[in-house]
Formats: structure tokens, C-alpha cells, sequence
């Protein structure tokens, strides 16, 4: 890891360290909504990152960033639908994906 990404990451693990500590996680639909779209901003900057330190491919880097911009409309589609079971629905999905774009960048030893 180049020294100068080290504060970045320093960030992101102690972001990330917070659901594992104990602090509440956001329960109402617009926390919740807010929360994704935080982190779906976050793993894209993330993989910018890291494409740019040389950590991650640039497949891997358009592939993450793509669906994480996909994310955001997800997200989008869930804040602005009148149906609470659809929107909630929708949440779901998109916190489904938003752990797993997580645990992918994980996997490529890529902290977001």
C-alpha cells in the first residue's frame, strides 16, 4: 500500500468498523436509503482507488464501478416508489448488492 492512499484507508476501516462495533444501524427507510447510497458512493471511490494504487484490474474496476453506478438507480427507484412493501423491497436488493460489491472488493484485498 503506497503511503500516501494510508489515511483513505485508515477511514474506510474504521467506516467499516462501525457495524462491527456495535453502533446502531440506520432503521428507518430514508437512513436506510441514505446509508446505501453513502456506500455505494464509497465503493466507488474505493475502486478508484485502487485502480489507480494498482491494487485492482481495470476490469475489475469497471466492473465494480458499474454496478455500483446501477446501484444508485436502484436506490433512486426505491426513495421515489409510493409503494412502502415495493420500495422496501427494493432496499433490500440494493443493501443485498451494496454487501456484496463489499465483500468482492474484500476479496481483492480492497477496503470500502
Amino acid at each position: 500500500m503506497k503511503a500516501r492512499y494510508a489515511p483513505f484507508y485508515a477511514l474506510l476501516l474504521i467506516l467499516a468498523g462501525c457495524a462491527t462495533l456495535g453502533f446502531e444501524q440506520p432503521q428507518s427507510l430514508p437512513d436506510r436509503i441514505a446509508y446505501v447510497t453513502s456506500g455505494a458512493d464509497a465503493v466507488v471511490v474505493s475502486t478508484t482507488n485502487a485502480l489507480n494504487a494498482h491494487v485492482i484490474s481495470s476490469s475489475d474496476a469497471q466492473f465494480v464501478s458499474t454496478t455500483g453506478k446501477q446501484l444508485s438507480l436502484l436506490v433512486n427507484a426505491a426513495s421515489t416508489d409510493p409503494d412502502p412493501t415495493s420500495a422496501e423491497g427494493r432496499l433490500k436488493l440494493a443493501e443485498s448488492v451494496l454487501r456484496q460489491l463489499q465483500a468482492y472488493l474484500a476479496s481483492k484485498q480492497v477496503k470500502s
